[in-house]
């Protein structure tokens, strides 16, 4: 089934800017700490203030998250540019016109502190548990979008684990933002796009792969070979590649005979030319049986 993100248009968490509304409709944990983690700290790096509304991460997976990007989390918290507080899921009930003005409240804030804007983040899994008013979210979803359009200097971004919502639900909720937010790219260039891929973990390879794009795709490689083991299976996708040479297809039989043993390597949407080079040069791809 096709992902509800793909249906509308997508922004990179590296190029959010003040007057965005996204929402990120995640299906694995790893995709939402690495759009999630992103936007933190590309937000912490212009100077703006975050706010994290959590349901399930505390500040130390966020310290966690953002020191691979060469961010120290915890300095960010204890100088008050990064705050984490518990996402509105209390008995009282849920006041969609209450939070609003919170968050108008916290971006004059932000500013009066010294802050370029503020960028705001939430777990929306607290609206699940049944509180009261949580029905009014697709009126809070759109008086998140007003405020943000008269606000020169807020950026949100809204998290729901597709895991754990109606997929109809969701589809209704995604519409109410300008767009979904997805991670950056590995490589993009006007010849070669390498994006990481998630449910399952892998990369989507579109483009062109020849001399001159061959040492961003074995950069690629080597970045999916170093990610965590709990997920056994890598997809490489290959449906938008036009042209891949026969050094590029030699550096992606390698790739599958490097990758660790508890690991399977296995290609979606194969062109039928590359299947004639791996049976001329007797290599071998598993791949993906998507015949009807």
């Amino acid at each position: 089934m096709k992902p509800i993100s793909e249906s509308i248009s997508a922004t990179h968490a590296g190029r959010i800017r003040p007057g965005d509304h996204l929402c990120l409709p995640f299906a694995s944990d790893a995709e939402q700490r690495e759009v999630v983690s992103a936007f933190i700290a590309d937000g912490l790096r212009r100077g703006e203030r975050v706010l994290y509304f959590s349901d399930r991460t505390n500040s130390g997976a966020l310290d966690a998250w953002l020191g691979p990007r060469g961010v120290d989390g915890a300095l960010a918290i204890a100088r008050g540019q990064l705050e984490v507080r518990a996402a509105d899921g209390s008995d009282a009930g849920f006041d969609p016109a209450e939070v609003l003005s919170g968050i108008r409240l916290a971006v004059r804030e932000a500013r009066a502190a010294g802050f370029q804007g503020l960028r705001l983040t939430g777990e929306m899994s607290w609206t699940l548990r049944g509180v009261p008013g949580t029905t009014k979210l697709h009126e809070y979803e759109s008086g998140v979008s007003s405020t943000v359009v008269d606000s020169a200097d807020l950026a949100a971004v809204c998290q729901y684990d597709e895991r754990l919502f109606e997929r109809a639900d969701l589809a209704g909720l995604v519409s109410v933002h300008h767009g979904v937010v997805c991670i950056d790219p590995l490589h993009d260039d006007r010849r070669l796009r390498i994006v990481p891929a998630y449910s399952p973990r892998g990369l989507r390879i579109a483009g062109v792969v020849d001399d001159s794009t061959a040492a961003p795709l074995a950069d690629a490689l080597a970045r999916a070979a170093d990610w965590p083991t709990g997920e056994p299976l890598l997809v490489l996708d290959l449906a938008e590649l036009t042209f891949i040479d026969v050094a590029g297809i030699r550096a992606l039989v390698r790739f599958a005979e490097s990758v660790a043993p508890e690991r399977r390597v296995q290609v979606r949407h194969m062109p039928a030319s590359m299947r004639k080079v791996l049976h001329i040069a007797r290599w071998s791809l598993p791949e993906v049986d998507e015949s009807p």
